[in-house]
């Protein structure tokens, strides 16, 4: 179909062009679903697809090759606007951008769009408040977001919303990659899981609802919270080079913590006003020696045991994923044993076999 358009941009996409396409897939499956299969939003296994179709290519041209992007969400929110006298119905529609993998010798793009509309922008957070009885209260890169890895991922954002004067307010979302987390390439590590957390202002109760649900009922003061992706690493974080890793904390692109937790790599802050952090040369040979030393152990890990540290606060999401190769709910924390099981066949094909 992309091809088709090239040779002839100015028609628009029709039942034509598709039936030029031959699936061979499994009938009604999620890449050959047909009418009325239902399927949980196009860009689903749109992008899937499509990173599927980066890898292999990845593979046949390896110098310009790319790990996993990050999943567009859509969120969508609507009920009855009170700052205006007639009480009218008002819509939220809006999507955020993520990171892009990274690339052979070039970290990924941050915050862009997602890879099948390069041309799309996000909203202005101006533009939403002044149609909608909404609030943004924070909309900035997600710090830890990229990928590690030798070339790291590209940032991600977080973006967190109060919903002012309104009623009967109801609230959907669709998103991906909160199991299927964003992946990396030649022993580089996954991004983070998405997914959106609401804070009811009536009790303070903070609820984690996913990356796909519908029809949630949500009121005045409630606060909703998402984060996106960053892309995935390419190849092993552990030969990243130190400096790399200091300027990306100097940049808030990566933790000091996360530093050491996921490139090996031990910053001294001298003075973070003046943005002065030196590495402990001694300390990082040490600490990624140790990596080296337990990270096939780690990502082998009893599952149930890595969600009882989870469930303790021992460790996050980003442990999870990135050490451990677990799948969990990330609200409860229970495992996800066959989201899991598939997660760490791809670890171990995309990660764990390239570690030297």
């Amino acid at each position: 179909v992309a091809g088709m358009k090239t040779f002839f941009p100015d028609l628009p996409l029709n039942s034509g062009f598709y039936r030029m396409v031959d699936v061979r897939a499994p009938k009604n499956s999620v890449v050959s679903a047909e009418w009325p299969v239902a399927v949980t939003g196009f860009l689903m296994p749109f992008e899937k697809i499509m990173n599927a179709i980066f890898e292999m290519w990845s593979q046949i041209m390896p110098d310009r090759a790319i790990a996993c992007a990050f999943n567009l969400e859509y969120l969508l929110a609507g009920g009855n606007d009170l700052r205006k006298p007639d009480k009218p119905i008002y819509m939220f529609y809006e999507w955020l951008p993520g990171g892009w993998g990274g690339r052979n010798g070039k970290d990924g793009s941050d915050v862009t769009t997602a890879c099948f509309g390069t041309g799309l922008m996000s909203q202005p957070s101006e533009g939403n408040e002044r149609v909608n009885p909404t609030r943004a209260d924070e909309f900035q890169i997600k710090q830890d977001s990229p990928g590690p890895g030798k070339w790291r991922g590209g940032a991600g954002v977080i973006k967190a919303s109060t919903l002012l004067e309104a009623d009967n307010t109801v609230m959907s979302y669709i998103c991906d990659r909160e199991r299927a987390v964003v992946w990396g390439v030649e022993g580089g590590l996954p991004s983070m899981p998405h997914g959106l957390m609401v804070k009811h202002a009536d009790t303070g109760e903070e609820k984690w609802l996913g990356s796909v649900f519908s029809n949630y009922k949500i009121k005045s003061g409630d606060r909703f919270t998402r984060p996106t992706a960053g892309g995935g690493g390419y190849g092993d974080p552990l030969e990243r080079d130190a400096e790399r890793v200091r300027q990306d904390v100097i940049d808030e692109y990566v933790s000091v913590e996360r530093a050491e937790l996921d490139y090996g790599v031990v910053i001294k802050v001298i003075d973070a006003d003046m943005l002065e952090y030196e590495i402990d040369d001694a300390a990082t040979e040490k600490a990624r020696a140790y990596i080296r030393e337990h990270r096939v152990g780690w990502a082998r890990m009893d599952p149930d045991r890595v969600s009882k540290m989870y469930q303790n606060g021992d460790i996050n999401e980003m442990d999870a994923v990135r050490k451990y190769a677990v799948i969990l709910d990330w609200g409860s924390g229970e495992v996800m044993h066959n989201s899991t099981r598939q997660f760490r066949e791809s670890f171990e094909k995309r990660s764990v076999a390239h570690w030297t």
